[in-house]
């Protein structure tokens, strides 16, 4: 992390809860996502995304497919920032959320069957994902072409000692509560 890297107003991409998404500015195939600076609990944050780089790592071929491809952490003007692969659709463009895919009346069978792969593999999946909405979930063209929903924040567990990881009753159940907010949100966005 020699290199600084400079972000501005015009790199900006999205506001998260607790991070910003920067357009990195060298390599149009990555973004940065940086801790929002002066946010209450920074350092908690900066560790969540330290943690959240051990927890994303792909633990078979399947999770490659639906998780987010992190390269590493860059020193910023803004903090610490965590480069990431730019998740596109099909025209190059950002990847829509499934938010806004809802919001804007795309989501059909063909989308309805893919999301169901997600969840599946999501339900079977020994990568760590403690939070799972709407906005954390992009439909992407993948390098096989070929395009899937993909999961791109929410890793890791948020507590300190993480229970999820010792006990598989835990982590079942941690599972069957995201699912079930992440679909009761889906049931709003679409009424």
């Amino acid at each position: 992390m020699s290199v600084r890297l400079d972000l501005t107003a015009g790199n900006l991409l999205a506001k998260g809860n607790d991070r910003y998404v920067y357009q990195h500015p060298e390599d149009d195939n990555l973004i940065i996502k940086v801790v929002i600076p002066n946010i209450e609990k920074y350092r908690s944050k900066v560790r969540e995304v330290q943690r959240e780089i051990k927890e994303c790592v792909p633990k078979s071929e399947l999770d490659k497919r639906y998780i987010q491809k992190i390269k590493g952490l860059v020193s910023t003007n803004m903090g610490l920032g965590e480069v990431i692969v730019k998740e596109k659709s099909a025209d190059g463009t950002i990847a829509k959320t499934l938010y806004d895919i809802v919001l804007e009346g795309e989501f059909d069978t063909e989308k309805q069957l893919k999301l169901n792969e997600l969840l599946g593999w999501f339900m079977t999946t020994k990568v760590l994902i403690n939070s799972l909405h709407c906005k954390n979930i992009v439909y992407a063209l993948d390098d096989d072409g070929v395009n899937h929903f993909k999961i791109i924040d929410g890793f890791g567990d948020k507590t300190f000692f993480q229970l999820s990881k010792l006990s598989s009753y835990i982590l079942a159940k941690s599972k069957i509560k995201c699912l079930k907010r992440m679909l009761d949100q889906l049931n709003d966005i679409s009424n």
